[in-house]
């Protein structure tokens, strides 16, 4: 300590370093290390050779290989099911040797899985971090997806039981890909600096896309291997042996015949690899997350402030039903209301597509078609990530009107139904389809997954977003349950329906983080623990939804006030001794030196010394070039 209890003179540094220094963009940040400390921002299209560009792709590729995992797989209860129905038509078409509640439990005990592995894994993912989170939901699904790749029985009802435990076990590993993949994504682009935190939507929308390439692909690769064994159509080539092309049953005690349409040895084979091939994507998932992902600094900052003495970490869950219970049920029923449409609709895309092609399709022409809607889903998602952070358009606008659109779409859809789906008019419902599931992209699919993750501050971020897509996936569950049940129009009345109700949520209770960083949220959250009135940007009127205006949520916003509690923050949170006379004290923002240091800081640093007139001056670095280039300063960080 220097004479009389001052800390010592700092490092010096001198402003022309500062202002020389080139720009960095780190490269080896961009190789998916969520939250590394040392990201840094960069423009979006940066690259000028082939090799840059690698890098700038894998920035999102790779942490969206979660997600690009879990579509694949998912989306196959969709798109090989009517192969396994093909395959084994004795068992999931005419129930003869399974019983048909033991065939439709295999569409919705996935996403039993996934509900629970919501839920837990948003917890675990808050309390042991997003790294080894993002390890173990990367574990389990590789555990499902062998078990999917290797699926037997006994006979055709073992199978299907046992279709049924490696679906659940598959979904569980997926309900804990949303919140670890939603937290780490937005957290990785709040700590590269402010010009990727202003793009932290696309960030994450990118990731989330890795969804929509894993749809597309899973249907592209079973597509390509049906070709390869020359199942294009009915009829092609010898039954397995035992069954040949025709295989006797026996129902209601008469002896009846069932003709084979495709060989379903070369059935097994299809889907057999295609989920086979899905596990090189999760093994190298599970390698990367272990040896090369890092932790989210976000994470380990928050973690490191709410640290107490004893060193364990102060319960905040609580707090968080309490101060955010409107914004839970906006993301939790929003999202409801949509995996309701969504996920029902993608359970039974085969009954649609039958629909397309007027009933009598190949197999291959049915997958076509499928290929060709999940190509439109992915435009949605693309487009969605190109406008999601536009200050005119944004979240809340991009969520409203895709409800509404979709609603528009099946209204129409269910209406004209009759006419329709008739030779006349079947192109017209082919144009319906494909423009509700753009906007389904351009809409509430992604702004869902996005908002459950934005809305919340950081120590709580996995579990709120592991609670909406949890209640979420219920929606999911009660379709994909109560559409066997249900004729196809009145399931386009039913999705509709849920559409316009998930515009009303949207336009009463959801507030547009577009204008808040993930900071202001932890802070606003660290003063309501600690008792404390909070006047910041995180409780303006433009980020507050409807309901948080009427019910009075943003009271104290006061902005003058906001700047006096911002410096006293910092001088409590690093002290005051190290600045001397003569001195200029700059605030740092990592990664980059702030560029807008007010006059307020300066009078607040003078009431809080009350009148020290020897504390040293505030400038801007960036701006003032009349501060001799040799004078040194002094740092806080915020």
């Amino acid at each position: 300590m220097a004479e009389g209890g001052q800390k010592p003179e700092p490092n010096v540094v001198y402003l022309d370093e500062v202002r020389n220094a080139p720009p960095e963009y780190d490269r080896h940040s961009m190789l998916g290390h969520m939250g590394s400390e040392d990201e840094t921002s960069m423009p979006l299209f940066w690259f000028n050779n082939l090799g840059q560009f690698w890098f700038w792709f894998i920035e999102w590729a790779i942490p969206g290989m979660g997600m690009f995992s879990e579509a694949y797989f998912i989306f196959s209860i969709g798109n090989v099911k009517q192969v396994i129905s093909d395959e084994y038509p004795l068992c999931f078409e005419k129930y003869v040797t399974c019983g048909r509640v033991t065939t439709q439990a295999s569409d919705y005990t996935q996403v039993i899985g996934i509900i629970l592995g919501m839920g837990m894994m948003g917890y675990v993912g808050d309390t042991i971090g997003r790294k080894w989170g993002s390890v173990t939901t990367a574990v389990i699904m590789f555990i499902g997806g062998i078990l999917l790749t290797c699926l037997d029985g006994v006979n055709e009802k073992g199978l299907a039981i046992m279709y049924i435990v490696a679906q659940f076990v598959f979904g569980f590993g997926v309900g804990g890909e949303y919140p670890m993949a939603a937290g780490s994504a937005a957290e990785r682009a709040e700590a590269g600096g402010k010009a990727k935190a202003k793009k932290r939507g696309r960030e994450v929308l990118l990731t989330f896309s890795m969804q929509g390439v894993g749809n597309f692909v899973n249907v592209a690769v079973i597509i390509i291997v049906l070709v390869c064994y020359n199942q294009i159509k009915p009829g092609n080539g010898p039954g397995r042996a035992g069954y040949g092309y025709n295989a006797p049953y026996i129902k209601a005690g008469k002896k009846m015949v069932y003709n084979f349409k495709y060989r379903p040895n070369a059935l097994s084979g299809v889907w057999r690899i295609s989920f086979g091939l899905g596990l090189i994507g999760l093994i190298f998932l599970m390698y990367w997350r272990v040896f090369q992902l890092k932790e989210s600094a976000v994470w380990k900052a928050s973690k490191a402030s709410r640290k107490d003495k004893s060193g364990s970490t102060n319960a905040t869950f609580g707090p968080l039903f309490k101060l955010y219970w409107h914004r839970l049920m906006a993301t939790a029923l929003g999202w409801f209301l949509w995996d309701f449409s969504f996920y029902g609709n993608k359970t039974f895309q085969s009954s649609f597509v039958a629909i397309l092609t007027g009933n009598n399709g190949s197999l291959l022409t049915n997958l076509l078609w499928t290929l060709l809607n999940s190509g439109v889903s992915l435009i949605g998602y693309w487009a969605a990530a190109y406008l999601i952070d536009d200050v005119y358009y944004g979240r809340k606008r991009m969520q409203f009107f895709g409800f509404i659109f979709v609603a528009v779409c099946y209204y129409v859809a269910a209406g004209a139904y009759g006419p329709l789906t008739t030779q006349g008019g079947i192109q017209s419902f082919q144009f319906l389809y494909f423009f509700a599931s753009f906007w389904g992209q351009f809409g509430p699919n992604c702004t869902t997954f996005l908002l459950a993750g934005e809305l919340y501050p950081t120590p709580v971020r996995t579990t709120a977003h592991g609670i909406s897509a949890g209640f979420a996936k219920c929606g999911a569950l009660w379709a994909t349950v109560w559409f066997n049940y249900l004729p196809s129009a009145k399931r386009f009345w039913a999705t509709a329906t849920f559409n316009i109700a998930g515009a009303i949520i949207t336009v009463i209770f959801l507030p547009d983080p577009i204008h808040v960083s993930l900071t202001e949220l932890d802070r606003r959250f660290r003063y309501y623990l600690a008792g404390r009135n909070y006047h910041g940007p995180a409780i303006a009127p433009s980020t507050l939804s409807i309901w948080e205006q009427f019910t009075g949520v943003g009271k104290y916003y006061d902005p003058a006030a906001d700047e006096e509690d911002r410096m006293r923050d910092l001088m409590e949170e690093n002290g005051l001794g190290g600045c001397r006379a003569g001195h200029i004290m700059l605030v740092h923002h990592h990664p980059h030196v702030s560029s807008h240091l007010h006059i307020r800081a300066q009078h607040a640093c003078s009431s809080y010394l009350e009148g020290n007139s020897t504390w040293p001056q505030y400038w801007d670095v960036a701006t003032s070039p009349v501060i001799p280039a040799r004078t040194p300063y002094c740092t806080f960080w915020a």
